[in-house]
């Protein structure tokens, strides 16, 4: 910013009250610098504070001399303007001040104020303190974790940072990314943060349910307008008012029910099935979808209205391949967490850890599965590991190919789990129970899939 005065008098413009009040007021260190003689002229009391200053000690004194900064020789900004640099660009500086051994670190920014035939009389320097600034970056970059989610990758720190922004505000999220990253993890979080934290929080898996039966459960029913509906039924989005409903893969949502949909998230109104008008409704909607989402806007399978009503923030989780450095991390919370599992039901396991090796090789997987499947190798590796030992690269990959070193052959899921179930129940000498409890599930469950699989 140039300022050109009417005319030469810079000294009563200086002694003004209504200045001498903007430089005390001010928030930012302000020095007034003469153009010519480089002098400093004024020093706020925000400035004396900041370079260590009591009252107008530096007054007079050469500009490079008060500011004791390196930068002083190299980039002035009082030179780099006079030089043509553009007048609102802002400079990142070191500051030495008065005794020259503690460092600012400032941005600072300059203003030229001229005479009435153009000549500069005097630059007034503002600068900001960054001390703040960076000290919470180095903090947010040694984080680890956010409410129970791991990884202090930067763009899962990036994301803590955006979650902790939005969570206390009324806007719809958006949770988008590959299936396994742990998308519900973060919807979770919001909640966690949010004023309604107290309040019902409710989850529909809108690929889960037949669009008949999604109906009813999202906006309830009176009775009688659907075959079964015997009673009036709310729905989920009504069992929610005042707190949360989370919409699971979303992108699922027949087009029929979207429209209904677009009405409780812009009037705030839910209409029950044969219901002859809306009712209010104080609902925040947390939706997940896949990485893709966006592509159904473009086929026509989501309206885009909604996408962009419930996108009022969008939180991109990235998938494990993205964030390779979180590996370590995450194995050592689910290694304790087996431990702890297997503790608590009475059948402790200590495993030390994993070697390097299979370290290595966690690191080099591809993991389409993301961390959902990092979990299940590890629970497979942590079961067949021996007590008191370490997982090698043996215990990661399928049963019968061997390790070698070689890369292990690709591995589903479903494969994984029933290598899990085949070990535990091996480990217990068939005793449905005690593989029970070595799997962390109930012996029902345990039953169900061994039928499943044809062990049963």
């Amino acid at each position: 910013m140039d300022i050109t005065l009417p005319d030469a008098n810079l000294d009563d413009v200086l002694d003004h009250p209504l200045v001498d009040a903007l430089l005390k007021a001010a928030s930012d260190g302000v020095i007034v610098i003469d153009a010519e003689s480089r002098r400093v002229r004024r020093m706020n009391p925000r400035a004396r504070d900041l370079l260590g200053y009591s009252a107008d000690d530096a007054v007079g004194h050469l500009c490079r001399d008060s500011l004791n900064s390196p930068s002083c020789l190299l980039e002035c900004p009082l030179n780099e303007i006079l030089s043509g640099r553009p007048e609102n660009a802002a400079l990142d500086l070191f500051y030495r001040g008065a005794d020259g051994d503690q460092v600012l670190h400032a941005r600072t920014r300059m203003i030229v104020v001229r005479g009435p035939d153009g000549a500069p009389l005097v630059g007034i320097e503002l600068f900001e303190d960054l001390s703040e600034h960076h000290a919470m970056r180095r903090a947010l970059s040694q984080r680890r974790s956010l409410a129970g989610i791991i990884g202090r990758a930067p763009n899962m720190v990036a994301l803590y940072e955006l979650v902790e922004q939005v969570a206390p505000y009324e806007l719809p999220v958006l949770v988008t990314g590959e299936s396994g990253t742990g998308r519900e993890r973060f919807a979770d979080a919001v909640v966690e943060l949010s004023p309604r934290k107290s309040a019902p929080y409710l989850k529909v898996n809108c690929a889960a349910l037949h669009p008949s039966l999604l109906e009813s459960e999202l906006f309830g029913h009176r009775a009688g307008a659907a075959p079964g509906a015997s009673t009036d039924r709310q729905g989920a989005i009504e069992r929610a008012n005042g707190g949360t409903i989370l919409l699971d893969e979303v992108g699922a949502l027949p087009l029929s029910l979207q429209a209904r949909l677009l009405r409780v998230l812009q009037d705030g109104q839910v209409q029950r099935l044969g219901d002859p008008a809306p009712r209010p409704v104080d609902v925040r909607v947390i939706a997940i979808g896949g990485a893709d989402v966006a592509d159904r806007v473009d086929t026509g399978q989501l309206r885009e209205d909604l996408f962009y009503r419930l996108a009022g923030v969008q939180l991109a989780v990235p998938p494990l391949r993205e964030r390779r450095n979180d590996i370590p991390d995450l194995a050592d919370h689910f290694l304790l967490s087996f431990a702890r599992e297997a503790e608590a039901r009475g059948r402790p396991k200590p495993v030390r850890g994993l070697t390097d090796d299979a370290l290595k090789q966690l690191m080099h997987r591809e993991w389409r599965g993301n961390v959902r499947e990092l979990q299940n190798v590890l629970r497979l590796a942590w079961i067949r590991a021996p007590e008191g030992g370490r997982i090698t690269p043996e215990h990661l990959v399928q049963p019968g190919t061997g390790g070698g070193g070689r890369r292990p052959a690709p591995i589903n899921l479903a494969e994984l789990e029933t290598q899990a179930i085949r070990r535990a129940m091996d480990r217990s000498d068939g005793n449905m129970a005690a593989a029970a409890r070595l799997l962390g599930i109930d012996r029902s469950t345990l039953w169900r899939k061994l039928k499943k699989t044809g062990d049963g």
